[in-house]
This record gives structure tokens, C-alpha cells and sequence, in this order.
């Protein structure tokens, strides 16, 4: 998964908005599980932001 999501990121890394066209849906979809288990928390569409956007612990929300 990190190194679907690392190739994902080095496109936009070298290329800018044009690399972020080139992100395949499994290098996307890696680096959306990689944001998750490094903790970010999902914000669904429509829905407020939270007071803490990082899980620091299990269960805990940073």
C-alpha cells in the first residue's frame, strides 16, 4: 500500500496539478488508506469539520 501511495505522491511530487491527473485509482485509493492508518480522520461531504483531526490513540482524535 505505501508504495502504491509513495508512487501516487511522487507524480504530483514531480508534475503538479498535471501529476495529480496521472494518479491511478489504486495509487489514489493507497494514499487515502495510508492518510488513514497514519491517522487522519475522514470528514464526509457536507459534514463539520471535527475539533481534532488526527487519532494519536487508539480511539483518541487529535
Amino acid at each position: 500500500m505505501l508504495t502504491l501511495a509513495a508512487r501516487g505522491l511522487g507524480k504530483i511530487d514531480a508534475a503538479g496539478l498535471r501529476g495529480a491527473s496521472l494518479v491511478s485509482t489504486d495509487e489514489l485509493t493507497a494514499m487515502a488508506g495510508a492518510l488513514a492508518a497514519f491517522g487522519l480522520v475522514p470528514i464526509p461531504p457536507g459534514a463539520p469539520v471535527p475539533d481534532r483531526l488526527i487519532i494519536t490513540h487508539q480511539g483518541d482524535r487529535a
